[in-house]
């Protein structure tokens, strides 16, 4: 597959590229077979394949002509082979279209505007309290009012000043965690919340009490605190020692003492990293030396003394005393610091952030609205009185199924002449039912229904893209024709080469006189590391020994005092065979890079056929080279070719 992707890869390069031309260009060039060519696909290909000079020589027209012909041929003889029917074609090409329609089912204007606003965020670093009401999403919108209601009581009195915020969270607040601690997040920064929250923290101004904010959470009422500049990421290593489940007051004395010991060792100077690989029982981090991950403020909130600690350190190489966390003791080294960064340096990181993030959606809903607008959307509110009459008390407990619906091919909504009916809708409701409470079945399809919605319009709009976008079905059709230019030459020209042993065979016969051996010396090389080495390797050879049982014996298990090559040379293979080509026996020894070299020569041979294991690669080629041949020349005879001259002639510039 790798091979296959990379060779497809060389195709795509030699013959397509990324056209901005409008592909309804009804010029013909050419006929080739049945199949019309316009004259922008070959135009397209023929400018971005081609230097700005050549694409006026008449000749570089000519030469490319041949090329695209040929192409075309073997793409027609592909599509008559049927292989844009099979199962791993329609595969890769649903793969390809998925990837490349990715970045176009989102609405990057609105998407750019979320990074930019992210980075912008990200410059400071927000300290607020919240005091929580529980209320999901799929609530009902009675239990949906109280909880507004309830926050709204709550905001009241802390506005009115009958009440402080504090002794409301503690007193009111869902969030069991900070309750108690008046609802204090601490510092957090752009992302590190969820982003409608984040929104109104980042457009308070400290003091104030906003209005009522909702998340999955529930509602939120949210006092900013401070606002200051973000002081950027830092860098620390840390050496933690855990206690024990029920461990004893004066087990806890002396862990600490040991803490304390082990901070006064690294106050001292003592290596830090040793001191965390030989004591620290952080697993994940001791062997590194106890070095985190890069963080900034807010991404360690879950221990916020670790976090408050290592942001106190001022300088890189500062080291705090020992403090607690709910994991152990920890001390902890600043190792390095680094402020906000440039935007550019950021943003693709940002990107990968906000694409993961909930507040991504925002884009695709803006993509969802401007389709609506576009392609004159339409609901049909009886549509969905008939659809909720179709849900029943199954659909609360998962065994509902869309067979109920069949039939009902009421339009739901219209988008683009498309309709989607209610048993479209049942088929999506079969699939995300609400097993649970019984809520009643317009609140089902309530619920159901702007996702529903979503998806329709998200998928007429990608069904459309082809339509929409010239240069993205430019680009399919790039790729479609490379995946099976690819596949009809590997399957009549480059696969067959290898399979079809007895073709290869008789190609090697017929050309016999290609593949030739010039006089060749059949002879030794032997490469000594001294001249005692070289007169026992000799010795050796006179008395009949085999090159293995020289090396053997001389090497040992040094292995670096003798190497030796054997085998039939050319001239020009071996400059000391070729020195001593006409003589038979040992040569004498020379002295070459500080080692001894001789030559044993057995004798000459004359020139002689190469056989096919020996020139199997080449002939290979050969073969495959014969069998593209003659390959063109059925498609030349079974697709005629009809060039338009007078149409060709309008792609070189005039002079």
């Amino acid at each position: 597959m790798i091979k296959r992707n990379l060779l497809l890869g060389t195709f795509l390069v030699a013959f397509f590229s990324i056209s901005s031309a409008q592909q309804s260009d009804p010029v013909i060039l050419m006929t080739v077979g049945d199949r019309p060519v316009a004259l922008s696909e070959f135009k397209d290909m023929y400018y971005n394949n081609l230097s700005k000079d050549s694409i006026k020589n008449p000749a570089s027209l000519n030469n490319y002509l041949k090329l695209f012909i040929d192409f075309r041929l073997k793409v027609n003889a592909a599509i008559d082979a049927r292989l844009d029917t099979t199962p791993s074609f329609r595969q890769e090409m649903g793969e390809y279209r998925g990837k490349l329609a990715e970045p176009k089912m989102r609405d990057t204007i609105v998407e750019n505007q979320l990074i930019r606003e992210a980075y912008e965020r990200s410059k400071f670093d927000i300290r607020a309290k919240h005091i929580l009401i529980k209320v999901g999403l799929d609530a009902t919108p009675a239990d949906t009012l109280a909880a507004y209601n309830k926050i709204m009581k709550i905001r009241n009195k802390i506005v009115k000043g009958d009440t402080s915020f504090d002794a409301a969270s503690k007193k009111y607040s869902e969030d069991a965690y900070l309750k108690d601690k008046g609802g204090d997040l601490g510092y957090f920064t752009s992302m590190g919340t969820v982003y409608p929250f984040e929104t109104v923290a980042y457009s308070s101004k400290p003091g104030e009490v906003s209005k009522p904010v909702r998340t999955q959470f529930g509602y939120h009422i949210i006092k900013v605190l401070d606002k200051r500049p973000d002081i950027g990421q830092i860098e620390v290593a840390h050496i933690m020692l855990r206690p024990t489940p029920k461990m004893s007051l004066s087990d806890s004395i002396r862990l600490k003492a040991k803490a304390d010991s082990i901070y006064q060792l690294a106050k001292q100077g003592e290596d830090f990293a040793g001191l965390a690989r030989k004591f620290s029982q952080d697993q994940s981090s001791s062997q590194k030396g106890g070095v985190l991950r890069w963080f900034c403020i807010g991404q360690m909130k879950q221990v916020p003394e670790f976090e408050k600690a290592a942001f106190d350190l001022k300088n890189v190489g500062d080291i705090c005393a020992p403090i607690r966390t709910e994991y152990g003791w920890h001390i902890i080294k600043l190792i390095a610091k680094k402020p906000v960064q440039p935007f550019d340096s950021v943003k693709e990181t940002i990107t990968a952030r906000i694409i993961k993030d909930p507040r991504f959606e925002i884009s695709i809903n803006s993509l969802v609205n401007k389709t609506k607008a576009k392609y004159n959307y339409q609901e049909y509110p009886e549509a969905k009185k008939e659809a909720a009459s179709l849900i029943d008390d199954s659909f609360f407990r998962g065994k509902w199924t869309a067979d109920k619906a069949k039939g009902h091919t009421s339009a739901m909504l219209t988008i683009g002449g498309t309709n989607f009916t209610v048993e479209d809708f049942a088929a999506f409701a079969a699939k995300n039912q609400m097993p649970g409470e019984n809520k009643g079945a317009d609140f089902a399809v309530n619920m159901l229904y702007p996702k529903f919605v979503k998806q329709c319009v998200l998928k007429f709009k990608n069904d459309h893209l082809e339509i929409e976008d010239p240069k993205f079905a430019a680009m399919l059709n790039q790729y479609r024709d490379g995946i099976l230019l690819f596949d009809i030459t590997d399957q009549m020209v480059w696969s067959k080469a290898l399979k079809d042993t007895t073709g290869l065979n008789n190609f090697h016969n017929m050309h016999k006189g290609n593949y030739m051996w010039g006089e060749r010396c059949d002879a030794t090389v032997c490469t000594c590391a001294t001249k005692e080495v070289a007169k026992n390797a000799k010795a050796m050879i006179s008395d009949g020994k085999t090159d293995k049982e020289i090396l053997e014996t001389i090497n040992g298990k040094n292995g670096k005092l003798i190497s030796i090559s054997s085998g039939k040379f050319e001239k020009k293979d071996n400059e000391m065979v070729d020195a001593n080509w006409r003589m038979k026996g040992v040569s004498q020894d020379i002295e070459k890079d500080g080692k001894i070299v001789f030559v044993v020569v057995r004798g000459t041979l004359p020139p002689q056929q190469k056989t096919l294991d020996e020139v199997r690669g080449l002939a290979t080629t050969d073969y495959q080279n014969y069998l593209m041949e003659q390959w063109l020349s059925d498609l030349h005879t079974k697709y005629p070719v009809h060039v338009n001259q007078d149409v060709l002639n309008q792609i070189l510039p005039k002079q």
